[in-house]
């Protein structure tokens, strides 16, 4: 019940003051208490842990609607550093949810949390110890058959670099705004430049990248965002099903994930600095990793808004490998709309499907 007198003031409102009083108690009640991860429903389609290492999980999604048609399985490889869930989001908001409904057969990687005792992590153990076992997994699952790889983010140049190297395991290869080239103009590139940006530092005084201070690093990215979100979410308040996605997608943002420090080291230096994957210059476990191996059909996608991997930066892949059959696709949006904004289901969803169904037999 309000006060008399709060009470007399709000009966003298008007309509249009009336809504705002509203829906500024609604701004209060969700910045003060956010929705928990159940009440979003985030991650909602069934997984099996088919297998774990160290803090990875290979995930096998249910499909009772699978065509046996379609035999080699989809391995989705995300970011290490967010939640693999971002393929998986709300009701109504998966990619994976999608995609089994197409009929393939969907699994995917989580790569967990990692925490101080796995600051020793090496960039190259993500690629030939942890992704070359979980591949292994998915194959030994599914009679032996070739795997389709899905790289998104960091994910990307993981999948880039495994198929660079294993080639005989990839049946198709999907880059999902992995950057590959880093001489780009880009604001992160500019970032991390060498005179003025020293990961070692980082690394020794936090042992891993916190995430927290990834997160800023991405928020100071786009002058005024901490802005346009409060705005997003004032304008969505008297809308519970919009609000509901405005909240899932930032809860999985601020759902934040430590950067392995030896891992960390080695991308910036060997990727942002020196450019060795574009060059053919990158070590992985002691071998080196030449693109032109990549034989597989591959589809190379990007954003036209994505200031963390642009667009030159993402499809010079399909100029460095020796495959005959490559596409790229460009879609309106930025590095996280495509995956899970409002238009994915339109503009990036039914482009997968559509190349991926004919190569999957």
């Amino acid at each position: 019940m309000l006060p008399n007198a709060v009470a007399t003031l709000y009966e003298d409102c008007t309509a249009y003051q009336r809504r705002t009083v509203a829906r500024s108690l609604r701004w209060w009640q969700v910045k003060s208490r956010p929705p928990l991860p159940a009440e979003l429903q985030l991650a909602p389609t069934p997984a099996e842990t088919v297998y774990t290492v160290n803090k990875c999980r290979l995930l096998h999604y249910t499909n009772s609607e699978r065509d046996d048609a379609l035999r080699k399985p989809l391995l989705l490889v995300p970011s290490i550093i967010n939640r693999y869930y971002i393929m998986d989001l709300q009701p109504g908001r998966s990619l994976v949810a999608y995609l089994l409904q197409q009929g393939f057969d969907v699994w995917a990687v989580d790569w967990g949390a990692p925490g101080p005792e796995d600051r020793f992590d090496a960039f190259d153990d993500y690629v030939v110890t942890y992704l070359r076992r979980l591949v292994q997994r998915v194959r030994r699952a599914t009679g032996g058959e070739p795997v389709s790889l899905l790289g998104y983010c960091i994910g990307g140049i993981f999948t880039a670099i495994y198929a660079a190297l294993y080639p005989h395991d990839v049946a198709n290869l999907i880059n999902l705004a992995g950057p590959i080239d880093f001489s780009d103009d880009g604001l992160l590139c500019a970032w991390t430049r060498p005179d003025r940006f020293r990961p070692q530092a980082i690394v020794g005084a936090y042992g891993n990248m916190p995430g927290w201070l990834m997160n800023g690093a991405f928020d100071n990215a786009i002058p005024g965002n901490w802005l346009r979100q409060e705005l997003s979410l004032w304008e969505r308040l008297d809308n519970e099903a919009r609000l509901q996605d405005y909240l899932g997608l930032q809860y999985w943002l601020r759902d934040e994930v430590d950067f392995p420090g030896a891992a960390y080291k080695k991308y910036i230096q060997a990727l942002y600095q020196e450019n060795r994957l574009a060059q053919g210059t990158l070590e992985i476990g002691g071998r080196l990793v030449n693109l032109a191996n990549i034989g597989a059909p591959l589809l190379s996608i990007t954003a036209t808004q994505d200031h963390i991997a642009p667009s030159p930066s993402v499809l010079i892949l399909n100029d460095l490998v020796s495959s005959a059959d490559k596409e790229t696709v460009v879609i309106e949006g930025g590095h996280i709309g495509i995956v899970a904004g409002r238009n994915a289901k339109e503009n990036l969803w039914p482009k997968l499907a559509v190349w991926l169904r004919p190569r999957s037999g």
